[in-house]
């Protein structure tokens, strides 16, 4: 008999799936996501299969336990709703056999365990590969947004940081012991490199970018 580990931080869905997984001929436990709790599960279980959810509430991220999961051999699906292909790309990184939706009917999920157990299927595959290459393509994305910060010196990176949270010219030259006039010439060149008109634009750009002052070395 197949047996189930299903971590999931959310008492009444964890039960749910291992009743209807149980009914299926599946050896089902459950697990909070409290990862210490999670790993004497694992131990404890043996499972063949971990149904894995990737937010664990205050628990943290099912990221930062998978590659424990994947350790002992077992594999792990993750269930989650999460969309950010950088995310998920990074749980078949980490060694994820298979990522699902968490809206995928279920008698769908039934299948998809049967032949995650049997070896995979070319439909997992295929999921594997299109994830992948929306991740491969948000991050090369990611990097273009960055790379014009990577043109400010540290002490503009620094002062573009403290119009991010609001601050004034008169403010930042305060804060920094430096003159009115030295501030406004570094926020020129913010602007110049950034190839923006405003401090407004500046800061949009930024966050549009998740960029912070520490991405400069």
């Amino acid at each position: 008999m197949t047996k189930i580990l299903i971590i999931e931080d959310h008492r009444l869905v964890a039960e749910g799936l291992a009743l209807g997984l149980g009914a299926e001929g599946f050896d089902v436990r459950t697990s909070s996501g409290d990862f210490g709790t999670a790993r004497a599960d694992l131990d404890a279980f043996r499972p063949d299969v971990v149904l894995l959810d990737l937010g664990l509430g205050e628990h943290g991220s099912g990221l930062d336990l998978l590659p424990e999961l994947v350790a002992p051999g077992c594999h792990v699906v993750v269930l989650t709703g999460e969309t950010d292909p950088s995310v998920l790309g990074t749980s078949f990184d980490l060694g994820a056999t298979a990522v699902l939706d968490k809206a995928i009917p279920f008698p769908d999920l039934v299948e998809e365990l049967h032949e995650v157990v049997r070896g995979g299927t070319v439909a997992a595959e295929r999921r594997r590969r299109e994830i992948q290459r929306d991740k491969r393509l948000l991050d090369a994305a990611r990097e273009r947004q960055l790379e014009p910060f990577a043109e400010l010196s540290p002490r503009e990176a620094a002062v573009l940081g403290m119009l991010m949270e609001g601050r004034q010219a008169a403010d930042i030259a305060e804060a920094s012991f430096v003159s009115l006039a030295t501030v406004r010439t570094q926020i020129r060149a913010v602007l110049t490199k950034l190839g923006v008109t405003s401090q407004l634009a500046a800061v949009s750009m930024a966050v549009r970018a998740e960029w912070k002052p520490d991405h400069v070395e």
